[in-house]
């Protein structure tokens, strides 16, 4: 199990782990030996009787490895999730006094029988053992490198322990900033408002009583719609080509209840229809113009123009501005819809501008997509 938490992709993590498994395995060779390879040892004491004097600290090596890795995966983040510092305090007291015990056990039991043996003919133990503390029965050398390896260890293991938390918080920060701003994108597709449905029901029933031979046909698109919008609200990108279609689905099927007063005019022109674009990014400006430009007895033209060229999409809609519609907010929660979505999809890389010039409301969006 790794110290650290990596959020990479799979084989990049796997790559990373094993580095942090090959550390650890180094770092703990070079703990273990770089005292011996320091150390000045005349060369006449043989390295069966290095090993004799120095088991002490093989043993403490094991202790503090085992102590490492306490403090690394229970200790510290007891402390950082629970807030027990008296635990902590507690816990690493009872583990030093568990390796001094463990020397003094050692110390009176085997290495202090050992240097008396030695230092008959070797001047390295009679020193070691001339240093050795009349209370704890320990070579002085000894007893500072294990407690000064003991703070080292516990410092390196808490940092750590702490680095890791800290990536953690902000892995589990970032995931759910992602999950809650998918959430958002969904509520917001599915907030397609139902003026057109109502609309188009109306218009669907007139035809049916009139027994039109549009009725099958307008049913038909608003099917095609409905499923567009419900099964699409997951799936991600869509074709520009897909988009399209289910514009025109609308626009032909909002068609039907223009008088004479009211002019449509929808024009597409596009170099590139496999384009991938988000699902459901221009209906509401397309059905804010509808909705709230048109009016069967007045002069009311309505416009959308949508054109794709140079790795930039350009949609355009302009409707004329109704007196009775000047107070309607419901155009405002639609448009903060495409606002949020855009800014969510493609930041850094849009345009909206929204303006009212010659008596008409005008909406103009521009989006770079990358070459």
């Amino acid at each position: 199990m790794a110290a650290f938490s990596f959020y990479e992709r799979p084989q990049q993590q796997q790559r990373l782990e094993r580095l942090w498994i090959l550390f650890q395995a180094t770092a703990w060779c070079i703990y273990i030996t770089l005292p011996f390879l320091l150390l000045t040892v005349p060369g006449s004491i043989p390295i069966t009787d290095i090993v004799k004097i120095f088991g002490l600290k093989i043993i403490n090596d094991l202790l503090s490895i085992a102590f490492f890795y306490t403090n690394l995966y229970v200790l510290t983040p007891d402390i950082l999730v629970n807030q027990r510092l008296m635990r902590f305090g507690l816990a690493l007291v009872g583990l030093m006094g568990l390796m001094l015990v463990t020397d003094w056990l050692y110390a009176n039991n085997y290495l202090l029988n050992e240097l008396s043996m030695l230092s008959r003919h070797n001047q390295f133990a009679r020193s070691l053992l001339a240093q050795t503390d009349a209370w704890f029965a320990i070579p002085t050398p000894i007893l500072l490198v294990s407690f000064l390896s003991l703070l080292l260890l516990t410092s390196v293991s808490s940092g750590l322990a702490i680095y890791n938390d800290r990536n953690q918080y902000k892995a589990t920060g970032q995931q759910m900033v992602i999950e809650k701003q998918e959430a958002e994108l969904t509520s917001l597709k599915l907030q397609i408002s139902p003026h057109f449905l109502f609309n188009t029901l109306n218009n669907l029933r007139w035809l049916a009583r009139q027994k039109s031979d549009d009725t099958e046909d307008a049913i038909l698109r608003l099917s095609d719609m409905m499923r567009y919008m419900i099964y699409q609200v997951d799936n991600g990108p869509v074709t520009l080509a897909r988009e399209i279609d289910y514009l025109q689905h609308y626009v032909e099927l909002q068609a039907m209840r223009l008088t004479a007063n009211n002019q449509l005019t929808f024009v597409v022109e596009t170099t590139d229809r496999n384009v991938l674009i988000e699902p459901l990014l221009f209906i509401h400006l397309v059905e804010n113009a509808f909705k709230h430009g048109v009016h069967p007895e007045e002069e009311s033209p309505v416009t959308i123009r949508l054109t794709f060229q140079n790795d930039l999409l350009t949609f355009e809609t302009r409707n004329r501005i109704l007196t009775n519609e000047l107070s309607s907010t419901d155009s405002g929660i639609g448009i903060q819809n495409v606002e949020r979505r855009l800014a969510l999809h493609y930041p850094d890389q849009h345009e909206l501008r929204i303006y009212s010039q010659n008596g008409l409301f005008c909406v103009d969006l521009t989006i770079h997509f990358p070459a």
